[in-house]
C-alpha cells in the first residue's frame, strides 16, 4: 500500500534546507525512511557537526592559500 503525504514548505526555507544539507527534502525523507525501515537509529551523522564543518572549511581555505602561493612563486 502506498500512502501520500503532502507537506507545504516556504520556498525560501526549502532552498535554505538544500543549501545546508546538500540534498533535496525528498532525498532526505528517503534516507530517513530507509533508516527506520532497516532498524537504524534516527540521529544526525556526526560528519555534519559544526566542528567538523568548520575543520573542512579551514582545510579548503588552507589548500586554496597554498595553491595561490605556489602559483605566485612560478
Amino acid at each position: 500500500m502506498i500512502e501520500t503525504i503532502n507537506i507545504s514548505i516556504d520556498s525560501e526555507e526549502l532552498n535554505e534546507f538544500k543549501e545546508k544539507t546538500g540534498m533535496s527534502l525528498s532525498e532526505c525523507i528517503k534516507i530517513l525512511r530507509n533508516s527506520v525501515k532497516y532498524g537504524g537509529k534516527l540521529e544526525l551523522d556526526k560528519f555534519w557537526s559544526d566542528e567538523n564543518i568548520y575543520e573542512i572549511k579551514n582545510r579548503i581555505k588552507n589548500c586554496k592559500l597554498e595553491r595561490h602561493e605556489l602559483i605566485e612563486v612560478d
